[in-house]
């Protein structure tokens, strides 16, 4: 019985709080929130008018005690715990929206999705000139080789990519291995494409990008030279909180028996640690790509991690927002996408990113390859 109401619960969630439309750094958002104050900050506040004197003096106190900072992971707990959950989502998101290196990479992306989204249903989508000097480098994530895990493996972007002529190099890791022992692998990957005529793209969704991570900070610049740019999609570079919460009773009924040294150094304890050692050599262009769900969005499958995960601060449905971010990278996210959304019209979204970064790396006067 259990079984049947928990996910009928996370489906009325949907359609509980607030509706909402609004933007933030020119995206457009029609949805529900979690909290007047939340509604309040996204339709009014941010378009510029003041009509509560009541909430514009907290929020303008909050953003006093930002001082122009990005919030961190604890900052967006603290404030969720103040206002709600969303309100500390659009925060963060606003704040992405107006580091300059941020916003000049999303007017190029902007205008490379606007040309795919008409090219690729044609199937006349064409990568930019200067192309053919790369390749790239995929890293599957967790559980890739498992039966219920879908586009874990990154097959339909390398398909994609392969399709526009892109010659692509696939990294077998243990799927359901320690992030320590898959960092061996991937710096091998990478060492291996060293002596190639062309520059390295490399592509790594969640787990695998804390894997990425510890592989560039380990090779180092000086073998790293021929890496030209990382996309950290939805990266778990600090772990999940859901690890260190026990999910892996759950974990095991879905998919099976899996290595519990894998999960573990998973856990956010050990991988905040870890994260504190890393040094991706500043030549290499950082992507981080990932999606900012509000309540109104939340998918399914990604609520069940949410909604346990709301007394941490806003997350995605496996991990928190803010442990996403390398910094020192370009930081590009999708508001209204969570972890499991980010594959929608994946076919465009693949194009548009990779043209993107080619015209970013290409065109060095128009953007500088690190963030301040």
């Amino acid at each position: 019985m259990g079984a049947l109401v928990l996910p009928i619960l996370f489906a009325l969630s949907a359609c509980v709080g607030l509706p909402v439309r609004g933007m933030v750094g020119g995206q457009s958002i029609a949805t529900r929130v979690d909290s007047e104050v939340a509604r309040y900050y996204l339709e009014t506040y941010l378009a510029g008018n003041r009509s509560n004197p009541t909430f514009d003096a907290r929020i303008d106190q909050m953003n006093q005690a930002l001082d122009g900072h990005l919030p961190n992971r604890s900052d967006l707990q603290e404030l969720s715990q103040q206002f709600s959950i969303d309100f500390a989502a659009l925060v963060l998101a606003d704040r992405i929206s107006r580091m300059p290196a941020n916003r000049r990479f999303r007017s190029v992306y902007e205008e490379a999705y606007a040309d795919a989204s008409k090219a690729v249903p044609k199937g006349r989508a064409q990568l930019p000139a200067g192309a053919d000097r790369y390749e790239v480098l995929l890293v599957p994530t967790y559980l890739y080789k498992r039966r219920f895990v879908q586009g874990a493996d990154l097959s339909e972007p390398r398909e994609i990519l392969q399709k526009l002529g892109v010659t692509c190099h696939f990294v077998e890791t243990g799927d359901d291995g320690p992030i320590e022992s898959n960092a061996e692998i991937v710096m091998a990957a990478i060492r291996a494409r060293a002596q190639s005529d062309r520059r390295l793209i490399i592509i790594s969704a969640s787990k695998s990008s804390a894997e990425v991570a510890l592989a560039l900070t380990k090779l180092g610049p000086s073998e790293t030279s021929h890496v030209a740019a990382w996309i950290n999609a939805v990266g778990a570079l600090q772990g999940t909180p859901l690890i260190d919460d026990d999910i892996l009773p759950e974990l095991e009924f879905i998919v099976g028996k899996v290595d519990a040294a894998g999960v573990e150094s998973m856990s956010a304890a050990r991988s905040r640690q870890r994260f504190e050692s890393f040094r991706v050599p500043e030549s290499v262009l950082v992507i981080n790509f990932f999606g900012i769900p509000l309540s109104g969005s939340v998918s399914f499958r990604a609520a069940r991690g949410f909604y346990p995960m709301r007394k941490y601060g806003p997350n995605d449905g496996m991990v928190l927002l803010a442990d996403m971010i390398l910094p020192g990278g370009i930081t590009l996210t999708e508001i209204g996408s969570d972890h499991f959304l980010m594959d929608r019209h994946l076919d465009v979204t693949t194009v548009a990113l990779t043209t993107a970064i080619i015209r970013w790396l290409e065109n060095p006067a128009d953007g500088t390859s690190r963030a301040p």
